[in-house]
């Protein structure tokens, strides 16, 4: 089932198989998402990671002493959510744990995600519950590919574009050893232009895979048109790592992913509390995350 927004500005598109954005469009008709029409690319829009970023050592994570198989980034992005529009401009979308969630995620939960049209932003609200009577322990991620170039931009290329944060950023990113299947936190390179831009290059993404921050200090990244001066915004709340991704050559998006928690490290023993980034919840308590996408 898809939901439809719209607020005289612009037009968003959920689809409630995986509560994921598939289309958000200015009144010009410019859209803005990667709509995952080619999977030679990749086949998705905006997942959301839930209860893990990224992969896990053999697919395989040990939860109070016992073995789960997981796939990568989790599987709230494969289950289909319960949708309702509430207003025009805004809609609610929540999933809990069943049969299936048990059998990878020993934990009771609700993801409630309202989605809100504020003039040229998309607001997106996360809030992860225990419903449980233990402590839950999970990660968290988002994963929205911004098309790069923009459309209203056609004379741009991907190289065109800069990554500006909203504030000085460490300039050493820990690698993805890509042999390991992990991160190595003691191998960093430094892919910053300045203190607080990137620059886009293919060839930096085909070398390394992911530009990843395990310690982000800004809250708000632009994606800037060096042609034209346009940009998206990107803001991210509660969040304490982002990530950058492209899959190869010529893919004409970038995802920004503001993430609290990672995929597998060195090192990793395979227990989930050890994991780098890893959240703990109170039984019957509840956390939000908050994420913005606004067309400048």
């Amino acid at each position: 089932m898809e939901i439809t927004l719209h607020n005289g500005q612009m037009t968003a598109v959920i689809n409630s198989y995986g509560a994921e954005l598939k289309s958000l469009r200015d009144a010009d008709g410019n859209e803005y998402i990667w709509d995952g029409s080619d999977p030679s690319y990749w086949n998705r829009s905006a997942p959301f990671l839930f209860p893990t970023v990224g992969n896990l050592p053999n697919g395989r994570v040990i939860i109070k002493g016992q073995e789960y198989q997981m796939k990568q980034h989790g599987f709230c992005r494969d289950m289909e959510w319960e949708g309702r529009q509430l207003t025009p401009f805004s809609a609610l979308f929540t999933l809990s744990e069943n049969e299936e969630s048990l059998q990878k995620y020993p934990y009771k939960f609700t993801l409630a995600l309202k989605y809100t049209l504020e003039g040229r932003s998309l607001k997106m609200e996360f809030e992860i519950n225990n419903t449980g009577d233990e402590e839950m322990l999970y990660c968290f991620g988002t994963h929205p590919a911004i098309r790069v170039p923009f459309q209203s931009c056609p004379g741009s290329s991907f190289e065109d574009y800069t990554v500006l944060f909203n504030r000085p950023e460490s300039a050493g990113n820990p690698i993805y050893d890509k042999d390991a299947g992990a991160i190595n936190l003691d191998n960093r390179e430094n892919f910053m232009t300045t203190p607080q831009s990137i620059d886009l290059r293919y060839d930096v993404f085909e070398a390394i895979d992911t530009i990843i921050f395990d310690k982000v200090a800004s809250d708000a990244v632009r994606l800037h048109d060096n042609n034209t001066g346009k940009e998206v915004e990107v803001r991210y709340h509660d969040f304490d790592m982002i990530a950058f991704w492209t899959p190869r050559r010529t893919a004409p998006f970038l995802c920004v992913e503001p993430w609290q928690g990672c995929a597998v490290t060195v090192g990793e023993d395979g227990r989930f509390e050890s994991k780098l980034g890893v959240q703990r919840l109170a039984p019957y308590s509840g956390r939000t995350f908050t994420l913005e996408i606004e067309a400048k």
